[in-house]
């Protein structure tokens, strides 16, 4: 039993021995694990019923790139929308801030007419030939006839167009009625509407000339200072969107347009204007300004305003008589007030008059004029003065204008190298200056001063001198002298009028008391002449009737085409008689 015992006691002790040394290897591994700087791996046999595992962003090293936006300089390589008019198109090739590109990946800006920066717009006129009657169209006529066709109420019976404008119209007012339209090919254009009488035609700016009369429409005259372009009804509007990552910003300058005003000039040019006799005592009744009441915004309104003032002011002029039949005259210092109010810019002193008063009073006369900063040619304090040229630019649109008297008779042209006056024509010289300032880029004026002929016809002497200077380059040539107003011509390149009748000036009643051989002395013109970017684009001519021997006013219609009629008889287009295509009271005294 005892040896039983015994083994039982050493089993025991062994088994103990064994747990205290379980014991003790636990104690020592959880003391090893707590003083371990890295963390025992657990290791799991079982995932049941363990919580979800939370989802762990990890950052990215290398930020996000932001796209690259590329500002390029011009020309940008552009894309234009096929739906834009031919004509439109081809025009656009001109501007040199655009490089035409294609439709390709390399593409920077395209031009379209769908909704973006707006780009641009076209400019389409309604003209009428030269000759016309007409002033101005409504809206409603031109989109109704273009829509159902004419009809009897309107001014016109249809309208010439080219493809390109009837691709470029259709765009604004949709198909037209073929009752409506005749096409007409553009080099044929101008021709088609002189022999058309009963149409008008539309056409884009850029194919403005001479030959065609702009019509306002709805009031809104593109030619005026005034023209609002959101109130005019033949204007396209296009515009631009600029390619993923390019940055484009078209400014000012960059505007897409076949018309810019900044590019426009415009000039009156005047006949005879002498502040004497009974003009002079009507202005000192009724006010120095009075003549010009009428015409005041007319010529104020043009862009350089010509005065051919025949007459010197003179500090000891006497109290104007009525009713004098001198011929010495002069005007008193006072009556410069009514060339200011008419916006004068430059003076003519060809006038037969200038040397009535003497030389103090003449060398009187051009300090007055410089004071006011005003331009003076056509005489001066010598001859050389007055023959030189003298220079205006406006709009960038450059000018010279030169003058003289052409008169026969010389004894009215004073100016020598000693002595003031007006200067007597030297014709080598003038056609010389008038073909080296063409070609150096100036829009040559010339006036003269030339025979008066009471007749509205002009004669072989006035067209042999008006047309050498037009043929050596004048763009305008335009006589001075007329009291009785005269034809006009066009040579294909210049206009000529032979004279303009007279401004300010009584022989108002010479047409009323002796009308057999005055008449038409109370009529005159006012020439408007218009420029564009250093070209000639046409003329507008103002007719006017005295009501007094001091104020003009412009004529009513009926007024107007009555005398129209008898100008036209005497007048030439391209060597054509304009009025073979003109209509008008004329037409019933045709000789066919």
């Amino acid at each position: 039993m005892a040896e039983k015992h015994n083994n039982l006691d050493l089993t025991t002790r062994n088994q103990n021995l064994r747990i205290l040394a379980a014991i003790f290897f636990m104690f020592a591994s959880i003391a090893l694990a707590s003083c371990s700087s890295t963390p025992t791996e657990t290791i799991i046999t079982s995932t049941t019923d363990l919580p979800p595992k939370p989802t762990t962003v990890i950052p990215s090293q290398t930020p996000t790139a932001t796209p690259t936006i590329t500002i390029p300089d011009p020309p940008y390589l552009t894309n234009l929308d096929p739906q834009l008019p031919q004509q439109i198109k081809e025009q656009l090739r001109l501007f040199d801030f655009l490089s035409l590109a294609g439709n390709n990946a390399s593409t920077q800006i395209s031009i379209s007419l769908n909704p973006g920066e707006e780009a641009g717009s076209w400019l389409y006129l309604a003209v009428a030939p030269f000759y016309s009657f007409l002033e101005g169209l409504q809206s409603t006529d031109l989109y109704a006839c273009w829509s159902t066709g004419p009809n009897e109420s309107m001014p016109f019976n249809y309208l010439l167009v080219t493809e390109n404008t009837i691709e470029a119209v259709e765009l604004l007012w949709g198909s037209p009625h073929e009752d409506c339209i005749k096409e007409s090919a553009q080099d044929e254009l101008s021709h088609n509407l002189w022999v058309e009488k009963d149409a008008v035609a539309i056409l884009p700016f850029e194919m403005i000339e001479p030959a065609y009369k702009i019509l306002s429409i709805d009031g809104e005259d593109p030619l005026a200072d005034d023209f609002n372009e959101g109130n005019y009804p033949l204007i396209l509007q296009f515009y631009y969107q600029v390619s993923p990552g390019y940055q484009i910003k078209l400014n000012e300058e960059q505007y897409l347009t076949n018309f810019n005003s900044s590019k426009l000039t415009s000039i009156a040019l005047t006949g005879c204007t002498a502040l004497v006799r009974d003009t002079a005592s009507i202005m000192e009744n009724m006010g120095i300004t009075y003549p010009a009441g009428d015409i005041k915004d007319i010529l104020a309104g043009a862009d350089i305003t010509h005065i051919n003032n025949e007459v010197p002011f003179a500090v000891d002029c006497p109290t104007p008589d009525p009713l004098s039949v001198s011929l010495r005259f002069c005007s008193s210092d006072r009556y410069i007030q009514l060339l200011e109010e008419v916006g004068t810019d430059i003076v003519e002193l060809s006038g037969d008059d200038f040397g009535d008063w003497g030389p103090e009073a003449m060398l009187h006369t051009l300090d007055i004029y410089h004071q006011k900063g005003w331009v003076l040619y056509g005489g001066g304090k010598t001859l050389t003065d007055g023959l030189a040229p003298v220079f205006i630019t406006h709009n960038g649109n450059r000018f010279a204008f030169i003058g003289c008297s052409a008169k026969v008779i010389d004894v009215y042209a004073t100016a020598t190298e000693n002595y003031p006056g007006a200067a007597r024509c030297n014709f080598s010289y003038m056609i010389s200056e008038i073909t080296r300032l063409t070609s150096e880029g100036y829009i040559v004026i010339a006036t003269m001063q030339h025979e008066e002929i009471d007749h509205f016809g002009s004669v072989a002497l006035q067209q042999y001198d008006f047309r050498r200077l037009a043929d050596a380059g004048a763009v305008i040539v335009s006589g001075s002298q007329a009291h009785h107003p005269q034809a006009f011509e066009y040579t294909g390149s210049s206009f000529i009028h032979y004279g303009l009748g007279n401004l300010f000036f009584d022989q108002w009643y010479l047409a009323q008391v002796n009308p057999k051989d005055h008449i038409n002395k109370d009529k005159s013109f006012i020439d408007l002449h218009y420029f564009y970017d250093g070209k000639y684009i046409g003329t507008r001519l103002v007719t006017l009737q005295f009501i007094d021997n001091a104020r003009p006013r412009p004529m009513t219609f009926e007024e107007r085409t009555s005398f129209l009629d008898e100008v036209y008889i005497y007048s030439l287009w391209n060597g054509e008689k304009v009025y073979k295509y003109a209509t008008g009271i004329m037409l019933d005294r045709i000789d066919q």
